[in-house]
């Protein structure tokens, strides 16, 4: 498969599987050229599972979103065309500056790991088979592999199957955040040393 389809693909699993995040509201090329900025970064990591030439689980993290923002300004005309229709709909760009602002640290604690899992997405054909926990693990060794001891997850109020799942991988609650105003995110840390091997 193309690096292109590839791309698609992790970002049509995303628009499916995490559609109460906003980004998905954003369309395939914006979705696409994230990952892709994710995956070619020094600083982030797009870990997948593919079968039968079909991404159908990845999970994607890094040192947190300002650098992978930054990063698709290189892509300005892919940016700007996959943006393009969102300019015509005033509160998605509001949310796109205060993912920007949050991104930017200034409400963040400075005792937060800067690590971060962005996302995780698994179809739902291939639940029960342990591969989330998987995707899971590989990232905590990444992470291990950078030095890092811990890292965040951000996970919305209304996303119930995630709270259960990172407090299962043995991830701890340990602040309220919101990236967007009136809407609330728990932030859990994960001590690499406390993560659920089985």
């Amino acid at each position: 498969m193309s690096k292109r389809e590839f791309y698609r693909q992790v970002a049509q699993l995303h628009i499916a599987n995490i559609d109460q995040g906003f980004l998905s509201t954003l369309g395939v090329g914006f979705v696409s050229l994230l990952y892709q900025v994710i995956d070619e970064g020094d600083d982030s990591v797009l870990l997948t599972v593919e079968r039968d030439d079909r991404v159908v689980g990845f999970v994607a993290g890094g040192m947190g979103m300002g650098s992978i923002y930054r990063r698709m300004f290189y892509h300005t005309p892919r940016l700007a065309l996959a943006l393009l229709p969102s300019l015509f709909f005033p509160r998605r760009i509001w949310r796109m500056l205060e993912i920007l602002r949050y991104s930017r640290g200034s409400d963040q604690s400075p005792s937060w790991p800067r690590a971060e899992l962005l996302s995780i997405a698994l179809d739902p054909a291939c639940r029960g088979q342990h591969l989330a926990e998987t995707l899971y693990r590989r990232l905590t060794e990444f992470f291990e592999s950078r030095g890092n001891t811990e890292f965040k997850i951000v996970v919305g109020a209304a996303l119930a199957p995630a709270h259960r799942f990172y407090l299962r991988m043995g991830a701890e609650p340990v602040a309220q955040t919101e990236v967007h105003q009136g809407e609330h995110s728990t932030i859990y840390r994960q001590c690499l040393s406390r993560t659920v091997t089985s």
